[in-house]
């Protein structure tokens, strides 16, 4: 009569395949984190108002979560190991296995949280966009433009941010937030609120920032 080995003797070749199922996370994992690293380095390049702070700090906690998800992915793909059975009778492939599949559990857990961050700030976006707008700002007169005491090298043309109700308003003077580049004095490394006469200048829409 033939015997039937123990449940721990039998082959289990699913090992490589879950490894090579990791890397391929990780990879599409590490082509999201760097597309979003991006898009955080764009969007931080320069000083912004507080408006758009909130959007850029759920961006950072998203990539967070994305490298933490890269490295559980990473870690269940490095492990390796030749299936053999130890003194106790324990199959050590089954260990691996066991392994990949608890670091791609933590991994699997991270990236949903991670799209789920996307998708938040998708939302943010969409429902609740920044309450500044961008503007592009040109003197109208260049020649006799008048050098601001705040920003005396401000350009003849730049872009700007201003509220849509400032943009709608009768006012005289317009509010316009100009980042410290823009503004060229190195003491508002925040930015600077500058009020321009409605008469010296012409203002279009920059578009969506």
């Amino acid at each position: 009569m033939k015997s039937t080995p123990p449940a721990s003797f039998t082959p289990d070749d699913s090992g490589p395949r879950r490894r090579a199922h990791a890397r391929f996370l990780a990879a599409l994992l590490s082509a999201a984190a760097l597309a979003l690293a991006l898009w955080l380095v764009a969007s931080t390049g320069d000083a912004v108002p507080a408006a758009t702070q909130a959007q850029l700090l759920v961006a950072l906690g998203t990539l967070v979560l994305l490298l933490t998800g890269i490295t559980f992915y990473l870690a269940a793909a490095s492990i390796s190991g030749r299936r053999n059975v130890d003194s106790a009778g324990v199959d050590a492939s089954a260990r691996v296995i066991r392994s990949i599949r608890v670091l791609s559990a933590f991994g699997a857990v991270f990236a949903v949280v991670a799209v789920l961050g996307v998708a938040g700030l998708g939302a943010l976006r969409v429902f609740a966009p920044p309450a500044d707008r961008p503007v592009s700002v040109q003197f109208s007169e260049i020649t006799g433009r008048v050098q601001l005491e705040f920003c005396p090298s401000l350009p003849s043309a730049f872009e700007a941010l201003a509220t849509p109700a400032d943009l709608a308003g009768s006012s005289t003077l317009l509010p316009i937030w100009v980042a410290s580049r823009v503004c060229g004095n190195p003491s508002f490394q925040n930015g600077v609120w500058l009020y321009l006469n409605r008469s010296t200048i012409t203002v279009a829409d920059a578009g969506d920032r």
